[in-house]
């Protein structure tokens, strides 16, 4: 068995290339061979029947990058890709997620989508009705970002319109939810629970992700936490993702699901390799048995 691993060919340093390490030494380990392409190398024609000669045949793609339509194009092709290029879409359009959550009756933060423009959003009353629906303070997220690089914090009317008068960026607002800064984690694989980890906010800031400076720590989800991660990914059809969850006063709620999150840190405070379940899941899937039941990370807690 042999399959091709998708990375992005404008992103670098240590934080894009763990993930290909990772995987590729849990194929290494399992007798798959794992060979790494990139997206612009892959910007055929689109249906190009060739493709498939091209890339020696591949059993399976593991596509750990944002690039849809080159994803989209290698389904076309008749590959099998991990993420499904429809998951990974609707994953990286924040307003995409919360309308997949909401359809499938998933508990998710209230979220006001912006409305589209071919400008900047000066209208007043747009300002005026999503204060009074989210309230301040409330978070504002670019549909599209990254380790909480694209999030703000919004304290009132005066602040909002500054922010969306200028050229038009797609756009979630959502109202804050006191956490304390704290959110987790939980990484599913072929429906199941696999690890988790808990995130806490540095000093000074709301926002969690460890590549902002946040603190990670190993968690043990607890039965709802689990069962609400599952079925985040149902709704978004992911073969595995990493879910992000907060408690409010009402329980817990879904904030976003990762369809590649970044499982070296996930390694670092749990000890469990989500590569290896993930490569076990992409097995057993090619073979068509169904969803893995002996990765060797799972339910290790």
């Amino acid at each position: 068995m042999h399959g091709v691993f998708v990375s992005s060919a404008y992103l670098h340093g240590r934080k894009f290339e763990e993930p290909w390490e990772m995987l590729r030494d849990a194929c290494s380990g399992r007798g798959v061979e794992l060979r790494r392409m990139s997206n612009s190398e892959l910007a055929v024609p689109v249906g190009d029947p060739d493709l498939r000669r091209m890339l020696g045949d591949p059993d399976f793609v593991l596509f750990w990058d944002k690039d849809t339509v080159c994803a989209a194009n290698l389904e076309m092709c008749g590959m099998r890709v991990f993420n499904p290029s429809e998951c990974i879409r609707v994953c990286d359009d924040k307003a995409l997620t919360h309308l997949a959550l909401s359809r499938a009756g998933i508990q998710s933060i209230e979220t006001v989508v912006c409305p589209m423009s071919y400008g900047g959003c000066d209208d007043p009353d747009f300002v005026s009705r999503a204060s009074t629906i989210v309230g301040f303070p409330m978070v504002a997220k670019d549909r599209f970002g990254s380790f909480g690089q694209q999030v703000r914090m919004v304290s009132n009317e005066n602040e909002l319109r500054n922010l969306i008068s200028g050229p038009y960026v797609p756009r979630i607002l959502q109202p804050y939810i006191e956490c304390g800064g704290h959110d987790v984690r939980v990484e599913v694989v072929g429906g199941r629970p696999i690890a988790a980890m808990s995130r806490t906010a540095p000093p000074g800031d709301f926002r969690s992700n460890a590549s902002i400076g946040g603190t990670i720590a190993g968690h043990v989800p607890d039965d709802e936490e689990s069962e609400l991660a599952v079925r985040a990914c149902e709704a978004v059809g992911a073969d595995f993702a990493g879910v992000d969850i907060i408690r409010t006063p009402d329980g817990p709620v879904v904030c976003e699901v990762n369809s590649n999150a970044h499982i070296r840190n996930l390694l670092d405070c749990t000890g469990i390799d989500a590569a290896d379940a993930i490569v076990d899941h992409v097995i057993s899937e090619v073979r068509g048995r169904g969803p893995a039941g002996s990765s060797t990370t799972a339910g290790t807690w």
